[in-house]
């Protein structure tokens, strides 16, 4: 009996220590030079799909700001993350909601995550960052560019920025281009000053929290990126509001990775973004869920000089 149940405890304690060996092969943080491709010859040769990929064991992490609510970008992400890997040739890429506008390029320069959807505003300080590898940018409504707008309800009385003076105001982000830095500069060549003139201001995180408050009635006026009204599920309500001003051409958001990826990865990724639009049915299905995204293409550090532009004009007025 003795033998019997020193056999049993054996066996079991050989079992846990198997598992905790194979437990050690699951997903870890992103490391620096933790991605490195296969050592196999022939993989390294192969294609960049499937089990042939050098890269097929490895997990990417995509970051990117919630526009919606993080169970909802999830479902509409599944498709394009799909493709992502299977393109690239890698074992996952994941979604990584990241609080702000700001944290998104700390987490990709601090190896948390390896590609960034960022804003506007954050390219510039990302085409400046040697770490950083500016990859393409989407295309919207046929267009690579888009506009913030300041908008109100029909029924405000508001017709004009300057009626906007001691009104509540809604803004989205402060790190963001379109819905606080440029409308910010509208203001200011109106005689408007946004950090006193208001009777109350509130940041609230997303573009669509800002269009649903402000038909609510709950601010008076608030700023947003031009297409944010889309997301009103009822397009009738489009109509109770206006729009007091819209600002000059905005580029569009870049992607981007860090340079710590081996450059083959780098170029995959690049390649695997460049190729998909909604010219094919296939594109049209993994694209139809991501904020009207058509397609990608190529980005220029110059894209963002306008940005730059309004932030120095910006810092004058503090002056």
């Amino acid at each position: 009996m003795g033998k019997k149940l020193f056999s049993i405890l054996f066996l079991t304690l050989l079992a846990i220590s198997f598992i905790g060996c194979c437990g050690q092969g699951k997903d870890k943080p992103t490391k620096k030079g933790s991605i490195q491709p296969s050592a196999n010859k022939n993989e390294q040769s192969s294609g960049n799909t499937g089990e042939s990929s050098p890269y097929k064991d490895v997990i990417l992490k995509l970051g990117r700001i919630p526009y919606t609510n993080s169970s909802q970008m999830v479902l509409q992400h599944e498709a394009f993350l799909k493709y992502l890997a299977e393109k690239i040739g890698v074992k996952a890429v994941r979604l990584q909601t990241a609080p702000d506008y700001s944290s998104i390029l700390k987490k990709l320069v601090a190896q948390e995550i390896d590609i960034a959807w960022m804003a506007s505003l954050s390219a510039v300080e990302a085409r400046n960052d040697p770490e950083v590898e500016l990859l393409c940018k989407p295309v919207r409504y046929g267009t690579t560019s888009y506009r913030g707008i300041i908008l109100t309800r029909q029924d405000s009385g508001i017709r004009k920025l300057k009626d906007l003076k001691n009104k509540k105001f809604a803004w989205v982000d402060k790190e963001s281009a379109s819905a606080y830095l440029f409308p910010k500069a509208m203001m200011l060549e109106a005689n408007i000053d946004p950090d006193r003139d208001f009777a109350e201001v509130d940041t609230l995180g997303k573009h669509d929290a800002v269009v649903y408050n402000v038909l609510l009635g709950k601010y008076d006026a608030g700023a947003c990126y031009d297409d944010a009204r889309n997301t009103l599920r009822d397009k009738s309500k489009k109509d109770e509001l206006i729009i007091l001003a819209t600002t000059q051409d905005i580029s569009n958001e870049p992607l981007v990775c860090r340079k710590s990826l081996p450059q083959d990865l780098r170029d995959r990724i690049k390649a695997a973004l460049l190729e998909l639009n909604n010219k094919t049915p296939q594109g049209r299905e993994i694209l139809k869920d991501l904020a009207e995204v058509q397609g990608f293409v190529k980005v220029d550090a110059r894209d963002y000089d306008s940005i730059e532009k309004v932030l120095k004009a910006l810092e004058k007025y503090k002056r």
